[in-house]
């Protein structure tokens, strides 16, 4: 393959223009296949926005390409061989082991607790690999779960089991479903995933865009059509399933798991494996608890802390895009500030043309988060702006002291808001006063709110850290700061706040067999990350599985 790098097109340019402009550089027309490899953005200058393309000419002989490098000779054109990620499955699959003694000729299957990014991708590999893995999910099918998360924001009761972290597709179901990372992807592995993503169901613009999302709405059918791979290669998943106890047994783990969908009552499940992948979440709070009573070694980690802000759409758009705004895709941003505490304030998550949603698992506690669908075309653009929390900062010396400190946030803002979500405008905040909203920025909110005065709630250090920070932020965006920005809270489930502590071959300290994975053991920050973790996870359990 050839690959050309640095071509600079306009916004509303098309697959010819792409095709001429390879033309041009290579010297040569009728090129047989080209492809976009990878797009980004470039806003820099307003009055010349437009796109840097890398571009793939394919169906050319070996000799044909050497003879245009000669030609060409240019550092942009060069010759590549595509990265093709391949799943390394073990020497035995999963039917080659029915007759294992330990087992009493009973198959050897996999056990993967959790059905997020994390969950869903070893489970996919390891199924199409011959494994017949078993996915145990303690939320509902993607289907029935957003009728409860729809019927919570709406105003009914809130469903501990079945929200937005709980369920199919993890906390990423409804969030803006973001796919990049800044890690390198030297085996192709990430491209793999996007790859995944796009075969059930997402844009083919995710497999070369510089930031690649997915949005809920779309996410929602792709869970679907994973899940029906998972099951039609021989996997079997088990919704409404809590894990309340793995027990470590001489030749494996037993898994117990308790169903607690009260409508066909609570049914357990019993099953003995030596392999265990924990792809729980990072909101999983009663069973990092069961983990951390049966010994297994965790400890705190740093996470952040923070408030959601939301601005007008427009506003944040014509920042970056100048008189381009409204001809081009809703714009993003990445802001960082250090303050005099020396502490770091950051945008998280950021959403354009999204929304604020509930994001609460536990009565008595308020989460936020943001979310957008796949058009982005909502009235505001929110972010979390968030303050680094480092395990010194938490009271007490155990893993479970962070969640603490989380729970007793969230607790204090479902007090401040009486059950609601609690919004403020910036100027407010800023001023330590009550107020109400303006008309200028109607909040873009999935579930009910009133306003109250946040830094009721919110510790004095972290209230002056974001304060501090604003006036930098508005340097870079004119306008960020603007009193009548809404802020809520609390976002507090950044990323988890302890790490399952796991050796080089990926499995929790003296338990051989037990996978700590993705986000919720604390080795991902999103869905492309907990995704790659989990199918390197798998990898493991392949390998590990081919040794017994």
């Amino acid at each position: 393959m050839l690959r050309i790098q640095n071509i600079k097109l306009p916004i509303a340019y098309t697959q010819k223009d792409l095709i001429r402009a390879c033309e041009k550089v290579l010297r040569r027309t009728g090129l047989p296949e080209v492809r976009i490899l990878r797009r980004s953005l470039d806003s820099r200058k307003k009055d010349r926005i437009h796109y840097h393309i890398s571009a793939g000419v394919f169906g050319l002989t070996e000799a044909e390409e050497k003879k245009i490098i000669r030609l060409v000779n240019n550092n942009n054109v060069m010759l590549t061989k595509p990265v093709k990620y391949q799943f390394p499955a073990g020497k035995k699959t999963a039917s080659d082991r029915e007759t294992n003694p330990f087992y009493e000729g009973k198959e050897i299957r996999p056990i993967i607790i959790g059905t997020g990014p994390a969950g869903y991708f070893a489970g996919l590999v390891l199924a199409e690999a011959g494994y017949h893995p078993i996915l145990l999910e303690r939320g509902k099918p993607v289907e029935e779960r957003s009728i409860d998360v729809n019927s919570f924001w709406e105003g009914g009761k809130l469903d501990p089991e079945s929200n937005v972290s709980f369920g199919e597709g993890g906390a990423g179901t409804f969030s803006d479903g973001k796919l990049y990372t800044g890690n390198k992807d030297k085996d192709g592995v990430q491209q793999f995933v996007l790859d995944t993503f796009h075969r059930f169901g997402a844009s083919s613009r995710i497999t070369y865009d510089a930031k690649p999302h997915i949005g809920t709405d779309v996410l929602y059918r792709i869970m679907q059509n994973m899940r029906r791979a998972i099951l039609d290669a021989g996997g079997t998943i088990l919704f409404s399933h809590r894990v309340t106890s793995i027990q470590k047994d001489p030749d494996g783990y037993t898994v117990f798991g308790i169903s607690s969908d009260p409508e066909k009552g609570e049914t357990t499940f019993q099953y003995q494996t030596p392999a265990v992948i924990l792809a729980i979440g990072h909101s999983a709070r009663d069973t990092f608890a069961m983990l951390n009573e049966q010994g297994i070694a965790m400890e705190k980690k740093p996470f952040a802390v923070g408030l959601r802000i939301e601005h007008p759409r427009s506003l944040i758009d014509h920042a970056r895009y100048g008189d381009m705004a409204g001809q081009l895709p809703a714009a993003d941003y990445k802001l960082v500030a250090h303050t005099s505490e020396n502490r770091a304030v950051f945008s998280f998550c950021m959403c354009p043309g999204g929304y604020v949603v509930n994001a609460s698992t536990e009565e008595g506690g308020i989460v936020v988060n943001g979310m957008s669908y796949s058009g982005r075309s909502g009235d505001n653009s929110n972010s979390a702006i968030v303050v680094n929390i480092l395990p010194e900062d938490i009271p007490g010396d155990q893993p479970m002291d962070a969640i603490t400190y989380q729970r007793a946030l969230e607790h204090a803002f479902y007090q401040a808001g009486e059950g609601r979500i609690p919004v403020q405008r910036l100027e407010d905040f800023v001023q330590d006063r009550s107020g109400n909203l303006s008309a200028t920025v109607h909040p873009s909110i999935k579930g009910k709110y009133q306003t109250a005065n946040l830094r009721d709630c919110l510790p004095d250090t972290l209230s002056r850290a974001i304060i501090e920070a604003m006036s930098e932020f508005d340097r870079e965006i004119p306008g960020f700061a603007m009193n009548d920005a809404v802020l809520s809270g609390i976002e507090s489930r950044t990323s988890s706040p302890v790490r399952i502590l796991r050796n080089d071959k990926l499995q929790a300290l003296d338990h051989q067999g037990l996978f700590p994975c993705g986000e919720g053991a604390g080795y991902a920050g999103g869905i492309m990350s907990a995704a790659v973790d989990g199918i390197r996870v798998a990898e493991k359990v392949a390998e590990h599985l081919s040794d017994l």
